[in-house]
């Protein structure tokens, strides 16, 4: 959360049905996790930071849309 809240752009930038959504990729007890948000605001530097999802990388994709 530190890492995203100091570098909001730091997920990958999602795009077509998703565009808007950045997702970034970690790893907990040797397992990847991916981490859906949204910045609210100005492109530049956001407002807000909203987290939309969180889980592994079966079906993570499909479930948000």
């Amino acid at each position: 959360m530190r890492e995203i809240m100091t570098k909001p752009k730091i997920g990958e930038a999602k795009k077509g049905d998703l565009a808007g959504v950045f997702v970034h990729k970690f790893k907990v007890n040797k397992q990847d996790v991916l981490l859906s948000y949204a910045l609210i605001g100005p492109d530049a530097a956001p407002d807000e930071l909203v987290l939309l999802a969180l889980g592994s990388h079966e079906g993570f994709y499909r479930d948000m849309r």
